[in-house]
């Protein structure tokens, strides 16, 4: 990327809506829309304001109106990418926002690569790699929850406990380095008990911020949660009650559900991708040979299972295997048709049920379903409430690094113990330190970064 570049895109959705908005930006931004906009004052742009909108006219290269249009000047460096932006806002519609774009690129801009406002706006220190990553995941977020937690990253919340953590090595690092320099120095800065202190309050806060990962993931991601069980016991009907619409086709013949279906939605704050799969039992028939398969597979796939039960029914032998072959998975256990008579209660699982939570209800008439949600928010929640403004891991990117500093932070501790040479001990701190450089960008790969922004729309 040429550090002179101004580029330019459409940051709107594509389709025919109210209007759509044109950015720009780059030194020559505000030149290039003074030779594309037309004020009916005929004031040059390059006098405008910063953070006014102005009204007038997009012209093309002939000197032909494409557009009466409102437009923005925000002047570096309060600006997103710190650098002249203007922003055109024209009347929406695929033809219309095409056209004022390359008006703008005939006048010298380029066309923006995906995320690159965005990059811009981290190369130039607006933001750190975090809170540029949770941009994009404020824009994909779909539940309260997920938005929430993308938002509390975007203002820096994230940031500023890695900080705090940077600076308690870098403390740690400063007095070893001092003992390295001035070793005849009959001097102790810290004693060694202050610095394996340290080590031990970095590594449990560490520790702590590691523990959010799994719920963080889920926030940002969703959880694939498949629905199982034998034919006919109601996973369909399930699947309809849970979201609240007809979604799967319902039929007292077993065996109507041939194939996946997926659906997501919210339940509490957590993004559930629910899948309905095919009934699994022993069978001759070729196609729902396929559908079991299926099954089968989303069950390996799936990170949370609600295995659905017939309580109008005895136990079946497909039960009992099934039980058997998700007792290793996270699941939910549902017995199905609380509305008829029982035959056989929760204690007939025995040993099987291996301390899944365990819940009755009739998906025909919604009985016992809000007991369901709760046990499924807990499974994957445990006791932490959605509502909580704690300070989450939301990506493996992160994780992975953090993982990498505590590991250094509990080698450099062990190493206090041991009496280990003091270089040693150093490094081990600076390597901590490089790898909370990584999160917050600032030790980061040109590689990685472009796998970051790539994932960007073109327009942010």
């Amino acid at each position: 990327m040429e550090a002179l570049d101004t580029i330019a895109a459409v940051a709107t959705p594509p389709g025919t809506g109210g209007i759509g908005v044109i950015r720009i930006s780059g030194a020559a931004a505000v030149c290039i829309a003074q030779q594309v906009f037309v004020q009916p004052s005929g004031r040059p742009l390059l006098q405008a304001e910063s953070h006014r909108v102005y009204h007038g006219f997009v012209v093309n290269a002939a000197g032909e109106r494409v557009d009466e249009a409102l437009l923005c000047v925000m002047r570096q460096p309060r600006s997103y990418t710190r650098e002249d932006v203007v922003e055109i806002s024209c009347h929406g519609g695929v033809l219309i926002t095409q056209r004022v774009l390359e008006a703008v690129l005939a006048q010298g801009a380029r066309v923006a690569e995906p995320g690159e406002f965005t990059k811009r706006a981290f190369l130039n220190g607006r933001l750190d790699l975090t809170q540029a990553e949770a941009v994009i995941d404020l824009i994909n977020a779909r539940t309260v929850a997920s938005h929430r937690a993308a938002l509390r990253q975007l203002q820096g919340a994230l940031s500023q406990q890695l900080r705090h953590l940077r600076e308690q090595l870098l403390q740690v690092s400063m007095y070893l380095e001092a003992s390295i320099d001035f070793p005849d120095e009959d001097i102790e800065l810290v004693s060694a008990a202050g610095l394996l202190e340290r080590l031990m309050l970095v590594g449990q806060d560490m520790t702590r911020l590691l523990a959010t990962f799994a719920r963080g993931r889920v926030m940002r991601e969703g959880l694939a949660t498949a629905i199982v069980g034998r034919p006919n016991v109601g996973k369909s009907s399930l699947l309809n009650a849970l979201v609240g619409r007809d979604r799967a086709i319902v039929s007292p013949h077993p065996g109507t559900t041939r194939d996946t279906i997926e659906v997501a939605f919210d339940l509490d704050g957590v993004l559930l991708r629910i899948i309905d799969t095919a009934g699994i039992r022993t069978t001759a028939d070729t196609l729902e040979q396929e559908g079991v398969r299926r099954a089968r597979e989303a069950i390996e796939q799936a990170e949370l299972l609600i295995v659905v039960l017939d309580g109008g029914t005895e136990l079946t032998e497909d039960d009992h295997q099934l039980l058997a072959e998700t007792v290793s998975k996270p699941r939910v256990l549902v017995r199905n048709k609380c509305d008829l008579p029982a035959h056989w209660s929760f204690y007939d699982l025995q040993g099987e049920a291996a301390a899944s939570p365990l819940i009755a209800l009739s998906a025909l008439h919604g009985q016992g379903l809000p007991d369901l949600e709760r046990a499924v928010v807990q499974q994957v929640l445990g006791q932490t409430s959605c509502e909580q403004d704690e300070v989450l891991l939301t990506r493996a990117r992160h994780q992975q690094s953090l993982l990498h500093a505590l590991h250094n932070v509990q080698a450099a501790e062990q190493g206090l113990r041991r009496g280990t040479p003091v270089e040693f001990i150093a490094f081990e701190v600076m390597e901590g330190l490089r790898h909370i450089g990584e999160v917050l960008g600032e030790s980061c790969s040109g590689e990685v970064l472009e796998r970051i922004f790539r994932s960007f729309c073109i327009g942010k």
